[in-house]
């Protein structure tokens, strides 16, 4: 989507962090925005603590898109 111009972040957890970006220079995308966030662990966690991470991964997802969007402006 980001070669296509549609601002676009890739969401991978912590342990995948290293292949993720491996493979995004595969793809010839070496600067391919990923947010990179600490593993869920919903049947473990208590609901407020998965509620915050989850708000704090959308944040920064938001973040990261409205600044490619401010790139291209």
């Amino acid at each position: 989507m980001v070669q296509q111009g549609v601002p676009a972040v890739g969401l991978v957890h912590q342990p995948f962090e290293k292949l993720a970006k491996m493979q995004a220079v595969q793809l010839g995308m070496p600067e391919a925005p990923l947010l990179i966030y600490p593993q869920d662990l919903p049947s473990k966690d208590p609901a407020d603590v998965v509620r915050t991470k989850a708000e704090e991964v959308s944040e920064r997802a938001g973040a990261l898109l409205l600044a490619q969007r401010d790139r291209k402006g």
